[in-house]
């Protein structure tokens, strides 16, 4: 049989390992090729640790790129080989949630044309010609905005 091919379309940096790490993981174990495609580097997310709160979108705005060392970290450990940021990393910024000023951003995720972010995803598609694609479901789990984009 052929390497099963799977691809998951996540929103920010976090919500592969929240949401679908386990599968990702067991799939990757397995011997499935296992490509994530996340959209944002996820810039609004709320920043715990106090010692990195200076990273944060109202400070420093550097949360992103610390994320995408994150992010690295958690593929290698559920054994995702093939990462890319939708259009690139920083094509998309993370537009915080439903309401909040940052909606307005020009590069937010939720004001991102839908063809035009389409036309990002659909190169990968391509290459990897995924048996499965999984991603969140119409209201984006819970309704954060970039999760509701990436369904669409």
């Amino acid at each position: 049989m052929k390497e099963p091919r799977i691809l998951f379309v996540h929103a920010h940096p976090d919500d592969e390992s929240i949401g679908t790490g386990a599968t990702m993981a067991k799939y990757a174990a397995e011997g499935a090729h296992v490509c994530l495609v996340t959209c944002t580097l996820g810039e609004e997310g709320e920043v715990i640790p106090e010692d990195l709160r200076h990273l944060a979108s109202d400070k420093e705005d550097r949360l992103g790129e610390y994320r995408i060392g994150e992010l690295a970290e958690a593929c290698a450990a559920l054994g995702v080989r093939d990462h890319r940021f939708l259009g690139g990393p920083g094509r998309w910024r993370d537009s915080g949630m439903m309401g909040a000023p940052s909606n307005d951003h020009p590069r937010c995720f939720w004001r991102a044309d839908v063809d035009t972010a389409a036309l990002d995803l659909v190169p990968v598609i391509r290459e990897v010609r995924p048996h499965v694609i999984v991603t969140y479901d119409e209201r984006g789990n819970y309704g954060h905005p970039d999760h509701i984009q990436a369904v669409s």
